[in-house]
């Protein structure tokens, strides 16, 4: 079976590299390549690729905007996000990509992730910190939490603002804690900081 793959890169020197590293793969044909977001959505619909290589590069939020409604209209395509920015690493991930690659790993491991993400792996090569990060994503009401600790709120007003018991917003502490790797509230605000998960 071949891949379709769909490159996207706002460089047409770094467009032409990729379709070099996996024109003489076989099992990969790269089906079309775009290097304007707003094309896109066309481009996917004439040519219904397997899996979209895009490098962050290009207007980081729009991309993970595109990623997140892409991945409900086309929940078959798999997207693999070329990416040397750990926060927004981890915000693609719980988009749903498929793979996250920093850019030096390419011409090594691109090939084996457009493999693997087309049989339904998920293939994270970051620091081992956000990729720890990543595995144990923190959930919408721990985020909440997090953002109420760095506006400097008790346990008592999180527990009054969520309408969840004070045991329950401990138990979420806890389970933050463990996620971020942290011993503190304080150091979780400034591990949540980092990784921009909070404002």
């Amino acid at each position: 079976m071949v891949i379709r793959t769909l490159l996207v890169d706002s460089d047409p020197i770094c467009l032409l590299g990729l379709e070099k590293l996996l024109e003489k793969e076989r099992g990969i044909t790269v089906v079309g390549s775009v290097s304007c977001l707003d094309s896109l959505d066309t481009l996917v619909h004439i040519h219904v690729p397997d899996v979209i290589v895009i490098n962050m590069h290009m207007h980081i939020i729009k991309v993970l905007d595109w990623i997140k409604n892409a991945k409900e209209t086309h929940p078959t395509i798999n997207v693999i996000m070329l990416c040397n920015y750990p926060p927004f690493a981890l915000s693609s991930y719980e988009a749903g990509i498929a793979a996250i690659l920093p850019k030096e790993k390419v011409s090594t491991h691109l090939v084996h992730a457009i493999r693997d993400s087309n049989e339904g792996g998920r293939l994270f090569l970051l620091d081992s910190k956000t990729t720890c990060s990543m595995k144990c994503c923190l959930t919408k009401i721990e985020i909440d939490i997090l953002q109420m600790l760095a506006d400097d709120q008790t346990s008592a007003q999180i527990s009054e603002k969520l309408n969840i018991s004070k045991r329950t917003v401990e138990r979420h502490l806890s389970s933050i804690f463990g996620k971020l790797g942290v011993l503190s509230r304080t150091g979780a605000v400034a591990e949540a900081l980092r990784l921009q998960l909070i404002k």
